[in-house]
């Protein structure tokens, strides 16, 4: 996901309760006191916050609600929340995913939307119509919005959906989204670990899909989830991967901006700009899966299906 966006979408939540003239005269207060040569927007966020705090006693329980605890770290969150976490995920997506407060902030579908430019119904229902009734189907990673339930709901109950997610809280909303679908499992693993994807003793998937992952997680990690996302499935399975792509169409005014953003808050995002989702897989397992992709966007977002020739 686009996190300036989210963040954009949280410093407005933020900042309502107050008046342009409050805002301005905050955020100068803010940028005096966090002056230096290494003061991020993110840092003067946080500034602000405190700034708030001190100076607008009356605005404090407000700033509380809205803004909630956006600037901790994993360092001041409760074990429960960081364990097994990988270090790349504390350090760059710990208030985005990481974050309980924050995860309850975020897990909406207008906030989907509006990070994926109101593309997210358009690539989700490009997922939910390769998932077949009654089949075995395992989401790689949980997303935030409907998608998770839908996709539960289109499997059906004489099939299995299940869910894998690397971060507690993020099991955690999966449960509670699908608790009323008794075909449906959540539970903890790293996809970059086989083991993860497809325990020991399950029998293979007819679908597996990831929704906005690849873009988030290392380049050594992108070969390693998607090998193991097409070892997951059975012959004449279905693997999917909905995922950023690009650049984007002249015309289209993300061309522009992106490259940018990624490289403030998505480190390995802009991969997906320079290579195929096909690339990172394995020339064995490659040989082994007929390839078609579909872009959506103006070309900034893909939607790659590989299937598996044997049947």
């Amino acid at each position: 996901c686009n996190h300036f966006f989210e963040r954009l979408t949280l410093a407005a939540v933020f900042f309502a309760p107050m008046s342009a003239s409050s805002i301005r005269s905050l955020v100068g207060q803010a940028a005096r006191r966090a002056a230096g040569p290494r003061l991020s927007p993110f840092n003067a966020l946080s500034t602000c916050r405190r700034t708030i705090s001190s100076k607008r006693p009356d605005l404090q329980e407000a700033a509380a609600i809205n803004f909630g605890n956006i600037v901790r770290g994993p360092e001041r969150l409760d074990s429960k929340w960081t364990t097994g976490v990988p270090e790349y995920m504390k350090e760059i997506y710990t208030w985005s995913y990481v974050n309980p407060t924050n995860v309850r902030l975020l897990d909406h579908q207008f906030v989907v939307d509006a990070i994926l430019f109101f593309n997210a119904r358009v690539l989700e229902r490009a997922v939910i119509k390769h998932l077949p009734l009654g089949g075995h189907v395992l989401q790689v990673g949980h997303t935030h919005g409907h998608l998770c339930p839908d996709a539960a709901s289109a499997v059906g109950s004489s099939g299995r959906f299940s869910v894998v997610d690397v971060t507690p809280i993020q099991c955690e909303h999966a449960r509670r989204k699908l608790q009323s679908m008794p075909w449906s499992t959540v539970r903890p693993g790293d996809a970059s670990q086989m083991e993860a994807i497809l325990p020991p003793g399950e029998t293979p998937y007819d679908t597996t899909y990831a929704f906005m992952l690849l873009h988030e997680i290392p380049d050594e990690m992108k070969y390693q989830v998607v090998d193991n996302m097409l070892r997951s499935v059975k012959k004449g399975g279905t693997v999917m991967w909905v995922e950023y792509h690009g650049p984007p169409y002249w015309y289209n005014p993300t061309r522009y901006f992106m490259p940018f953003i990624f490289r403030w808050l998505e480190p390995f995002a802009l991969r997906m700009w320079e290579s195929e989702i096909e690339s990172f897989a394995s020339p064995e397992l490659k040989s082994q899966f007929t390839w078609t992709k579909e872009t959506v966007g103006g070309n900034l977002y893909q939607v790659v299906v590989a299937k598996h020739k044997g049947e």
